[in-house]
C-alpha cells in the first residue's frame, strides 16, 4: 500500500493549479466588491459602516509618533477610523459590534518573525521531558521510565526538550544505559535545542545507521568512542533527520499543527513565520482553517528538501499564505559546539554534558562560495534569503558573503539574518546599507544566559551578545523571535528580556544595547511585518490596515519592564475575527 503523504502530495499537485486560480479569481471579485463598497460610501458622503468599534481603554498604535489614542472601528476586517472616540462612533451602526474595553488595552497582533511551527507540532507528538516542566534529574528520568513502559515493545519511544542547562543535576544516559532502559524499544531524545539528540542501539540499527556509516557532515556526526563504536549522541540535524521519521507521519502531524498554530493566537501572535522544517504549503494552509476561513497568518521559508514547493516566483498579493523564499545554515548552536565562533569554547563539566570539544570553534556549515551563489541567485528571482548565523566568526563570513552577492544599490529586504547571538556591531552599518535585517533570538539571555557566561563562551562574549539597540539605531528593523519549539512563544516574555536584558538568576548581559518599551513593542510587530513585507497591511492600527488586533490584561506601556512577562492576553483577532479568547 503507498505511503498516505506520497498520495495526499500528488492529489494536492492535480488539484492545485485549479485551486489557485479559483482563489485568485474569488479575491478579484471580493477586492472589486470592497471598492465599490467604498465608492459608494464615499459617493453618500458618509463613513462605512463598521463591523466593530473597540473604545475604554488605551489603543496603543504603534505608528510612527507610536500614538495612543481612544478609539478604533473595523470593517470587512480593516480598519477604518482610528482616533478620538467622538470621531469613531460616527462610523456606528445598527449593526455594530461595539466592545468596551473596561480599560484594557488594544494593541497589533504580534507578528512571529522566526519560529518553526511544523518542529513544534512535531514534537508536541513527543514525551515532554524540558526543563520547563521537570525540574531535577530525577523527575526526567521517571518520566522517561514512564514513557518506556508504556509503549509496545518494538514501537519508538520518541522524548523531546533534553536540557542539561535547565536541570542542572541531569545525567544524560549514552547508548548503553538506554539500551538497558529500553532494550525492545528504539529510543530517541531530543534536546530541547532541537540541535543534538541521544539515541540507543535499537534506533541505531532501525534508522539504519552503522559504524561504517560516514558522518553527514557541516558540523553533524555521529560520536564515536576510542573504539569506533557509537556513544549514542547524535550532533546537529542532518545526523538527526533519519530518526525522527516517525514523529512527521502527517495523518498524526496535522491535528498537532492546529493545535500549534492556536497556542500562537492564546500568546497573541496573528502571523508567523515558519524558518524552515515545514508541512507541505497546501497542507499547512488547509490545517489552519476553522469554519472555512484561515485563522492565523503564515508564511514560509523552505529549506532545501522543500524546495519542490518553491512557486515559480514570488506572490505577494496572497493575505493569509505565502512563500516568501529560502532558509540557509551557516552555522550551528552554542549547545552543540556548532556555532562558529572566534572565540574557543570552555572547558566545562556541562560543556562535557552537552558534548562541547573544549578549546574547539565550531564549524561552517556551507562553504563560502556556494553562500554568494546560492544568495545571489534567490535575491535576483525576487526571493529572500534567511540565513542562520549566531557566532561573531559565522557573522563575519556571512557579511562578507552578502556584500559580495548583493550590489551596492540592492533592494531592501532581501536577506535577512536569524538568531545573530554574537553579531559584532562593526558589522552592521555595512549590513545596514544593504538593506539587511535582523531577527534576534533574545531570550538566550533569560534561559541560557548563565550557561553561555560561566559555562560556554565566558563572560566576556556574554556581555557582547544581542545588540537589539544598534540594531534599532541603524534602521535595521529588528524583531524578536523565540524559534520555538527552542523556548516558549511568548511575547511580552521577549520584551521584557529585551528591555531587562536579565538572566533567569537575575544578572544582566550586555545591557548598553537593552532597549525601551516602545522599541520592543515594535521589535514584536511593525518590524516583524516589515521583515516580511507586509508592513503596509500589518505591524500597526492604523487606517486600511488589516484588524489583527489583541486585548490585553494591562498597557505595557504604563508598566513595570519588570512584570510584563505577566501580561494577559484576553482575546485575538485575524482580520477582524475573533480567534482567540481567554477563558
Amino acid at each position: 500500500m503507498r505511503d498516505v503523504g506520497v498520495l495526499l502530495l500528488e492529489w494536492s499537485q492535480t488539484i492545485r493549479p485549479m485551486g489557485v486560480a479559483l482563489m485568485r479569481r474569488f479575491a478579484v471579485w471580493t477586492a472589486a466588491l470592497v471598492l465599490l463598497a467604498a465608492a459608494g460610501s464615499w459617493w453618500l458622503g458618509r463613513p462605512p459602516a463598521s463591523d466593530l468599534i473597540f473604545y475604554g481603554g488605551p489603543i496603543l498604535t504603534v505608528n510612527d509618533q507610536d500614538q495612543v489614542v481612544e478609539a478604533l472601528a473595523v470593517k470587512n476586517g480593516v480598519i477604518v477610523a482610528v482616533g478620538r472616540a467622538a470621531d469613531v462612533l460616527t462610523h456606528r451602526t445598527a449593526d455594530t459590534r461595539l466592545i468596551d474595553l473596561q480599560g484594557r488595552t488594544l494593541l497589533p497582533g504580534f507578528v512571529a518573525a522566526h519560529e518553526h511551527p511544523t518542529l513544534t507540532a512535531v514534537f508536541r507528538g513527543a514525551h515532554d521531558l524540558s526543563g520547563f516542566t521537570h525540574h531535577s534529574n530525577a523527575q526526567v528520568w521517571a518520566e522517561l521510565k514512564k514513557a518506556v513502559a508504556d509503549t509496545d515493545p518494538g514501537e519508538w519511544v520518541y522524548a523531546g526538550g533534553l536540557d542539561a542547562i535547565l536541570v542542572p543535576d541531569l545525567q544524560v544516559p549514552m547508548r548503553e544505559a538506554l539500551d538497558t532502559l529500553a532494550p525492545d524499544n528504539p529510543v530517541v531524545l531530543i534536546s530541547q535545542t532541537l540541535h543534538s539528540a541521544w539515541a540507543n542501539s535499537r534506533a541505531f540499527e532501525e534508522a539504519g545507521i552503522t559504524p561504517e556509516t560516514p558522518d553527514p557532515g557541516l558540523g553533524s556526526y555521529y560520536e564515536r568512542d576510542a573504539n569506533g563504536e557509537f556513544t549514542g549522541f547524535i550532533a546537529e540535524t542532518r545526523a538527526m533527520a533519519p530518526f525522527v521519521d516517525g514523529l512527521r507521519a502527517p495523518l498524526g502531524l496535522v491535528g498537532r499543527y492546529g493545535d500549534t498554530l492556536d497556542g500562537y493566537l492564546s500568546q497573541g501572535f496573528t502571523s508567523v513565520a515558519s524558518l524552515g522544517y515545514n508541512l507541505p504549503p497546501w497542507m499547512a494552509r488547509l490545517v489552519a482553517l476553522r469554519d472555512f476561513h484561515p485563522r492565523i497568518r503564515q508564511f514560509f521559508y523552505l529549506v532545501d528538501s522543500e524546495l519542490k514547493f518553491l512557486p515559480e516566483r514570488p506572490d505577494h498579493d496572497e493575505a493569509y499564505f505565502r512563500v516568501l523564499g529560502v532558509k540557509l545554515w551557516h552555522d550551528g548552536s552554542p549547545y552543540t559546539g556548532s556555532m562558529l565562533t572566534s572565540v574557543p569554547y570552555l572547558d566545562s563539566s556541562l560543556g562535557k554534558t552537552l558534548g562541547i570539544q573544549p578549546g574547539s570553534h565550531g564549524a561552517g556549515m556551507i562553504a563560502q562560495d556556494e553562500l554568494v551563489e546560492r544568495v545571489r541567485r534567490y535575491t535576483a528571482q525576487g526571493w529572500q534569503v534567511a540565513i542562520h548565523s549566531q557566532g561573531d566568526e559565522s557573522n563575519r563570513q556571512v557579511t562578507q558573503a552578502i556584500l559580495k552577492a548583493l550590489p551596492s544599490d540592492a533592494v531592501t529586504r532581501q536577506v535577512r539574518l536569524e538568531h545573530s547571538v554574537m553579531l559584532p556591531p562593526d558589522l552592521m552599518p555595512a549590513l545596514a546599507e544593504r538593506g539587511v535585517s535582523v531577527s534576534f533570538h533574545i531570550n538566550h539571555i533569560l534561559y541560557y544566559g548563565d550557561a553561555l557566561a560561566d559555562s560556554i563562551i565566558g563572560r566576556r562574549a556574554a556581555q557582547q551578545v544581542l545588540p537589539v539597540r544598534r540594531a534599532f539605531e541603524l534602521q535595521m528593523h529588528p524583531s524578536l523571535h523565540a524559534d520555538s519549539p527552542m523556548f516558549p512563544t511568548e511575547g511580552f516574555s521577549l520584551m521584557q528580556t529585551a528591555i531587562t536584558r536579565k538572566t533567569s538568576s537575575g544578572q544582566t548581559l550586555n545591557v548598553a544595547q537593552a532597549i525601551d518599551v516602545k522599541q520592543a513593542l515594535r521589535a514584536m510587530t511593525i518590524n516583524g511585518a516589515w521583515q516580511l513585507g507586509i508592513e503596509r497591511q500589518a505591524g500597526s492600527l492604523e487606517v486600511g490596515k488589516w484588524a489583527d488586533l489583541q486585548i490585553v490584561d494591562r498597557n505595557p506601556y504604563a508598566v513595570a519592564p519588570e512584570t510584563l512577562r505577566s501580561t494577559k492576553v484576553l482575546e485575538v483577532f485575524v482580520g477582524g475575527q475573533s480567534q482567540f479568547v481567554s477563558e
